[in-house]
């Protein structure tokens, strides 16, 4: 029921708001909503005090203009509001029920909007309650959408979501998608003024005033803002974001979450770490959880317990020449006081070392060794049986014809184990038709006609295994063999540009016991590329044999050298003895596809499927010569 209004004792506030979020993009603008408000305010003849104009999001409380508007109505200055829909007042519970409240001391008669009109009745406060809980679920299913988009963009499309850091920018391709961007001549400028500091050609101060003053860096000028000098907490921001150098950090739902980003990074890893140790306390220094390689599957040769890795920072003063560790409360020389962030040119060394972490045993004396002194050991191991690609790839095609000559030298075993399983068959028929042609019943003799039905079932089983398996096997030790002149072609390659997780693989397909003891790696036990090893030292020899002055070492012309055929055949026992699924279960069960993948490519990830079992597979078809 409506009460009876006078409209002559109404005076207005005209409320306009833009919301900076993506949530009221299709809203009217500012000046669109006051030109429709005074339109209506000039037709209907309402008294206006004052027009509110603001450009902020109604989803939080704290709107700077709203909230006088609400103080000005308290102290009685207006009793009815002008506004373009309800949601421009309040998109929040504490504001729509402020709002309502003020319905209720009848500090507030009327809300006008453009589509109807509120007054101070039970029907009137509660469909406006209502409209102000639909703009809050509208609100919240917005950013509960927002999330969901930011988090996939985040985790799945590896990019950053929300507005381009400063050297980046926003754009929008053909599918309407937003990326971010490298932005032409600030990415460069940036980059360069990162890299003055990282290299020591300036202080973060000194580069600071290179970027805006004589670079003449401006940032990206937009509808307001933008097309000014970069200010200096804007630049630090710049120096102690890890985004720089690829990676995205982002709190979400409470949580630090990282992730290495597509986007292009300005400087690298190494530059970022000594950029943070030059600017002091003002950097960013991070935890050392760095997957460093090789931890999981070395061990202490003393006291066989694990191996850790750690890295240190140290800082020469550029002053005094006091050479000191820098740690997270260090920020100037402890000698001269000098700061570390106005060094001139200071010298930063960066140690990272292996050491048995003395758990097993507290008084193990092994000491550590170094990282560069772990990947030498390595590199020269793996250097033993490198091979070029055109010898793998001749290798591979040779392993058809080996195979072929094989499978003919086992013709006779599969044709003994088929005669054998056909005369089991015969004997299991006689013995069941003997069986049924016994008219009485002997308690005795169907006891024996039981044990040699077993026996024979039995025995029909382990043949039908063994045919099995011998077909099995027929091409299994040459994929083994090709998946080993894959892995000798590529460790090396795969070592160098790989990730930590490829060079802990690839140490751990050395041997079997890679140990640290006396500052040195360790490899011990049986190397499953022996044969490669040995088949290029019998080369080796052989050029020597012939030509001692002149020894192109693997040529194509050395492949019909007999070390080279002699090395490849002799490690083919004529009876493979089917060892693969009694020693192996489960073998092999891998498609050709996987194989062919693995090696026609460089995919670490295939060969990575099937190599596991390379080394046992391969020392057991290995001559003992």
């Amino acid at each position: 029921m409506e009460t009876a209004v006078n409209s002559e004792s109404l005076r207005y506030f005209t409320y306009c708001r833009k919301s900076s979020d993506s949530e009221d993009k299709q809203i009217a603008s500012l000046p669109d909503q006051v030109l429709t408000m005074t339109e209506i305010a000039n037709e209907e003849k309402l008294k206006i005090i004052e027009v509110f104009q603001e450009a902020q999001s109604a989803f939080h409380i704290g709107r700077p203009v709203f909230d006088e508007m609400m103080r000005r109505i308290d102290n009685g200055e207006a009793n009815a509001v002008l506004t373009w829909s309800s949601n421009r007042i309040a998109r929040n519970s504490m504001d729509g029920g402020r709002f309502i409240y003020m319905f209720d001391q009848k500090k507030i008669i009327e809300l006008k909007t453009y589509g109807g009109v509120f007054h101070n009745t039970p029907e009137h406060k509660y469909a406006l309650n209502n409209e102000f809980s639909l703009a809050k679920k509208s609100s919240d299913d917005l950013s509960v959408a927002v999330k969901r988009g930011n988090r996939y963009k985040f985790f799945r499309d590896k990019e950053w979501g929300g507005c381009a850091k400063p050297g980046y920018k926003n754009v929008t391709d053909i599918a309407r998608k937003n990326h971010i961007k490298t932005d032409g001549k600030r990415f460069r400028l940036l980059k360069r003024a990162l890299n003055y500091v990282a290299s020591f050609k300036a202080t973060p101060m000194e580069s600071f005033h290179l970027l805006n003053n004589k670079w003449c860096y401006r940032t990206r000028k937009t509808a307001k803002l933008g097309g000014r000098k970069l200010n200096k907490s804007s630049f630090y921001r710049v120096l102690t974001d890890p985004f720089y150098y690829g990676l995205m950090v982002r709190n979400m739902e409470g949580k630090r979450c990282e992730e290495m980003g597509h986007h292009t990074p300005m400087i690298n890893e190494e530059q970022y770490d000594i950029i943070q140790m030059r600017l002091g306390k003002k950097g960013s220094p991070r935890k050392s959880n760095k997957d460093f390689p090789f931890k999981t599957v070395l061990r202490c040769g003393e006291c066989g317990g694990s191996v850790t890795c750690e890295e240190k920072w140290q800082i020469i003063c550029s002053k005094c020449k006091k050479k000191f560790h820098k740690g997270e409360n260090t920020d100037k020389c402890l000698r001269c006081g000098e700061l570390v962030e106005n060094m001139k040119n200071p010298k930063i060394l960066h140690y990272v070392f292996y050491h048995c972490t003395k758990r097993v045993h507290h008084d193990c004396t092994q000491g550590s060794i170094a990282y560069k002194e772990m990947n030498s050991a390595i590199s020269k191991e793996l250097d033993k049986f490198e091979i070029p690609v055109w010898y793998k790839d001749w290798a591979i095609d040779n392993m058809s014809e080996l195979n072929d000559y094989e499978s003919t030298s086992q013709t006779d075993i599969k044709e003994s184990l088929i005669k054998r399983l056909n005369q089991v068959d015969r004997e299991i028929k006689n013995t069941v038709r003997i069986r049924c042609s016994q008219s009485d019943f002997d308690a005795v003799k169907n006891e024996i006609y039981n044990q040699q039905e077993d026996r024979l079932i039995s025995e029909k089983k382990e043949i039908t295994k063994e045919l099995k398996q011998w077909s099995e096997n027929q091409d299994k030790w040459v994929m083994a063999t090709r998946e080993t002149f894959v892995f000798a072609h590529f460790a090396k390659y795969w070592f160098e540009k790989g990730t930590p997780e490829t060079k802990t693989w690839v140490l751990s397909k050395l041997g079997q016991n890679l140990t640290i003891k006396d500052k040195k790696l360790h490899i011990y036990g049986e190397k499953p590329f022996y044969l490669v090893e040995k088949m290029k030292i019998e080369v080796v020899q052989e050029l020597e044999r012939l030509e001692p002055d002149k020894i192109p070492i693997l040529s194509k012309e050395t492949l019909s050298l007999p070390a080279v055929c002699l090395s490849m055949r002799r490690g083919r026992d004529s009876n493979p003895r089917a060892f693969y699924s009694a020693d192996f279960p489960g073998l092999w069960n891998e498609p050709l596809s996987d194989l062919s993948k693995a090696y026609y490519f460089t995919d670490f990830e295939a060969f990575n499927k099937v190599s596991s079992r390379t080394a046992a597979i391969f020392n057991n078809f290995r001559s003992d010569s």
